[in-house]
C-alpha cells in the first residue's frame, strides 16, 4: 500500500500503530471495501483537527524567533465577509504584494456564530468582523468606527424628504444575515423597541444587496465605509438609520496563543495600518 510507505512504515508497523488508534478511539477508523480501504466517520472527523496538530507543529519546529517579511513563506487563513473583504482586503493585499511578496492569504467565509470556534481550533488565524461574542482566549483589536445606513437606489420615493423611524418600517426591506441566528445590526435595534420590518428577501451577500436594491423598490441597511466605496456614481440614495443602533466597530480577532509570534504580529500591524488609512 503506497500510503503505508509515504508515512516511513512498514506493513507491520503500519498494522500495529493502527490496532493502538483503533483502540484509542474504540472505531475501526479504516474499513476493508470491494475497491480498497475507506475511512470510518470517526476517522473523517478527525481530519481536520490532525491535520492543524501537524500544522502548529510545523510552525513550532521551523519558525525562527525573528521575522523577515521580505523572504517570509507564510500562510494565513482569514475570516471575512464579502464586506470586510470590500473594506480592507484591497489595500491589505497592495501591501503584502510591496512588503512580503511570498506570504500568502487564504480568505474564508464562516457564519458569525462559527468563527470563535474557528479560531480556537486554529482553523483560522484572523477574523475581520463585529459585534462577535468571545471567550477570553480570543482577543480582539478595533479597527476602524462604523455605521450602518440605509441605502436605496437614487430615485426611490424615500430618497428625500422626512425620514423616520415610521417611514423606515413602512418600507419593504431586504435583510442580509449570515446565519440563522445572526441578529446583529438592525435586528437587534427592532427587537429593544419592540418593532418588526417588512422582509421581502434575505440574502447572506452585503455585496449583492447592492445590486438587489438598484434594481428595485427594496431598502437595506449596509455599512457606510461600504457604500461609500460602491456609491462613486451617485447610484444610491443613503439615509441615516432612524431605529437607533447603527454604530459599531470593526475588529480583529485572533487566539491568545498567537499573541506572541512574529509573523502575526507583523501581520495585525499592517490590519492596523490599513484601516487607518480607510478612516
Amino acid at each position: 500500500m503506497p500510503w503505508v510507505a509515504a508515512v516511513g512504515l512498514s506493513q507491520p508497523a503500519m498494522s500495529h500503530t493502527l490496532a493502538k488508534l483503533r483502540q484509542q478511539f474504540d472505531d475501526p477508523l479504516l474499513v476493508r471495501t470491494s475497491t480498497g480501504f475507506e475511512p470510518t466517520p470517526k476517522a473523517l472527523e478527525l481530519v481536520d483537527p490532525v491535520r492543524e496538530a501537524i500544522r502548529q507543529v510545523s510552525r513550532l519546529f521551523t519558525e525562527s524567533t525573528t521575522f523577515d517579511p521580505l523572504t517570509s513563506t507564510d500562510t494565513f487563513t482569514v475570516r471575512m465577509g464579502d464586506m470586510n473583504e470590500v473594506l480592507f482586503l484591497p489595500e491589505l493585499l497592495r501591501r503584502l504584494q510591496d512588503r512580503a511578496p511570498n506570504i500568502s492569504l487564504t480568505v474564508q467565509h464562516l457564519a458569525p456564530s462559527e468563527t470563535v470556534g474557528a479560531l480556537e481550533a486554529s482553523a483560522v488565524d484572523f477574523a475581520v468582523s463585529a459585534l462577535i461574542k468571545h471567550s477570553k482566549s480570543v482577543h480582539s483589536l478595533e479597527l476602524a468606527k462604523d455605521r450602518m445606513v440605509c441605502v436605496m437606489r437614487k430615485d426611490h420615493p424615500a430618497a428625500t424628504g422626512r425620514f423616520t423611524a415610521g417611514d423606515f418600517l413602512a418600507l419593504r426591506h431586504l435583510r442580509i444575515v449570515q446565519s440563522a441566528g445572526d441578529t446583529r445590526f438592525v435586528e437587534e435595534a427592532l427587537s429593544k423597541r419592540g418593532l418588526r420590518r417588512k422582509v421581502m428577501a434575505t440574502t447572506p451577500h452585503w455585496l449583492a444587496a447592492s445590486y438587489l436594491i438598484e434594481r428595485s423598490d427594496l431598502v437595506t441597511a449596509l455599512s457606510e465605509s461600504m457604500i461609500g466605496r460602491l456609491n462613486g456614481d451617485g447610484r444610491f440614495a443613503v439615509r441615516r438609520l432612524p431605529i437607533g443602533g447603527a454604530e459599531f466597530s470593526w475588529r480583529l480577532y485572533w487566539h491568545r496563543r498567537y499573541d506572541a509570534r512574529p509573523a502575526h504580529r507583523w501581520l495585525r500591524a499592517m490590519f492596523e495600518q490599513v484601516a487607518r488609512e480607510m478612516t
